[in-house]
């Protein structure tokens, strides 16, 4: 039996470190993409961080959606209600399945609005890819849900690795083919490479999930669609699904707003959050253990132990804020050259022409600068949503989010930089402030004790539905 007695830092850490690993893997293959990108052409990279960045913002929102099944499954496995700790998960299985509904449309038709095939090629083919591939990314989440809820994370790690691994083998042959025996797809293959990888991680995780041991103990082959279940669950897991599309999809905007700038601001803004994407797996490895300790102690009742998961991660935050000052002001320069292993693709790029290779650097060396702080800020705010979801807390989460990505993110970023058509150090100013605002709403938030007042949920007996 999975049970969780403290909100100790070992107990935080030995939760969330599989599922750092976990996030880490996932965040590493979008870097390695760019990586691979920016050596193939330097206008691929951009492309694939606006349009990349807009797929993301819509992937993320049902990505979210389907983790939501954690939340459940921690709150039935604190309650010791093992019978019910995969029915959830099911929900979302459920969920994520009809969500083809959603992306096959937005693929023919809807990514011809966004981006036009004739004009800008690369930003379409690279969005199209991801929304045929959308329901892919949300398979990992929902079936991952079973055992990051119970504390059981660490087969997570593996998968995420499998898929790593497969992503960057299949990166370079797809990109830039094999000559004579597979042809270059550039930016598509990036896609590609991507969706396939995260597949086999999801098909993978599932023969896990039915294996025997989990099948007499949780019914995980119970496949039956619970209507107040999946209701439930929609309802506690809309709002944080609706903040990271406004978060992602106002960062999208944000992009697009340094695109109409210059090429140096695209290009600064793309490297710099490439490598800021690579180092927030942290954060979000710990907001998944907040959600795991904090959900079984509600479930629990045990309530008065949730103010030690936030001083836990507090104290690993205070850890990890060592590391990325080093990486990130002390010896930013190895960081930055992997983007140049191959400086002809700055070049020959025919919007970058007069921008000098060692003022491109001094930018990316000031983003980093502004990007540790955004960094511990995200983090701290991670840790806080991951309480304040497993307390059912998160529309709260979703007008705040919402809040700061328009009035402290895009409009200043508006008003103080396109317009003026200023540094983009300012705009990374904004980004240190915008963290901090974020994590300051929360932070009053959780110190309100609102999350104390939530109730265990003990379903009714339904009729249960076949799909």
């Amino acid at each position: 039996m999975s049970e969780m007695k403290s909100a100790s830092t070992k107990e935080l850490w030995k939760i969330s470190y599989p599922m750092m690993v976990s996030f880490f893997s996932m965040m590493f293959m979008i870097f390695i993409d760019r990586l691979f990108l920016s050596w193939y052409a330097t206008e691929s990279l951009n492309a694939s961080v606006q349009a990349g960045t807009l797929a993301w913002g819509i992937v993320l929102g049902w990505l979210t959606m389907a983790s939501m099944s954690e939340v459940f499954v921690a709150r039935f496995n604190g309650a010791k209600k093992f019978d019910m700790v995969a029915k959830p998960v099911w929900q979302m299985l459920w969920l994520t399945i009809a969500s083809w509904i959603f992306y096959i449309p937005l693929a023919f038709w809807g990514t011809p609005l966004i981006y036009d095939p004739i004009l800008r090629p690369e930003e379409f083919h690279y969005f199209r890819i991801f929304m045929f591939c959308g329901p892919v990314f949300s398979l990992v989440p929902a079936i991952g849900g079973f055992f990051i809820g119970r504390g059981k994370t660490q087969i997570l790690q593996w998968m995420a690795a499998l898929g790593n691994v497969i992503n960057i083998i299949l990166d370079p042959i797809f990109i830039f083919g094999i000559d004579g025996f597979f042809p270059s797809m550039g930016i598509k293959g990036a896609a590609i490479a991507t969706g396939i990888g995260t597949l086999i991680q999801g098909v993978v995780l599932f023969f896990f999930f039915i294996q025997k041991k989990y099948r007499e103990k949780y019914q995980t082959t119970n496949y039956s669609f619970n209507k107040q279940i999946f209701l439930k669950t929609v309802r506690v897991g809309l709002p944080p699904s609706f903040l990271v599309c406004f978060e992602v999809l106002g960062w999208a905007l944000f992009y697009h707003l340094m695109a109409t700038i210059s090429g140096l601001h695209i290009l600064v803004a793309s490297i710099c959050q490439s490598i800021f994407l690579l180092f927030i797996f942290f954060g979000m490895g710990i907001e998944k253990g907040a959600i795991a300790l904090a959900g079984n102690f509600i479930g629990a009742n045990e309530h008065q132990k949730i103010p030690g998961v936030l001083y836990s991660g507090i104290k690993l935050l205070g850890i990890y804020g060592i590391f990325i000052i080093l990486l990130f002001i002390v010896y930013p320069d190895p960081l930055i050259n992997w983007f140049f292993y191959n400086p002809e693709s700055l070049e020959y790029a025919s919007s970058f022409s007069g921008i000098e290779l060692s003022d491109v650097k001094n930018h990316i060396r000031i983003g980093l600068f502004f990007s540790t702080f955004l960094i511990f800020f995200e983090n701290l705010r991670w840790v806080l949503n991951g309480i304040l979801t497993a307390a059912g807390d998160t529309l709260f989460l979703l007008l705040s989010g919402a809040f700061n990505v328009w009035f402290v993110l895009l409009i200043p970023t508006y008003f103080f930089v396109v317009l003026p058509k200023a540094d983009i150090s300012y705009a990374f100013l904004i980004w240190m402030i915008y963290g901090f605002f974020s994590a300051a709403l929360i932070f009053l938030r959780f110190l309100q004790g609102k999350w104390k007042n939530t109730e265990v949920i003990v379903p009714k007996p339904e009729i249960s539905y076949e799909p």
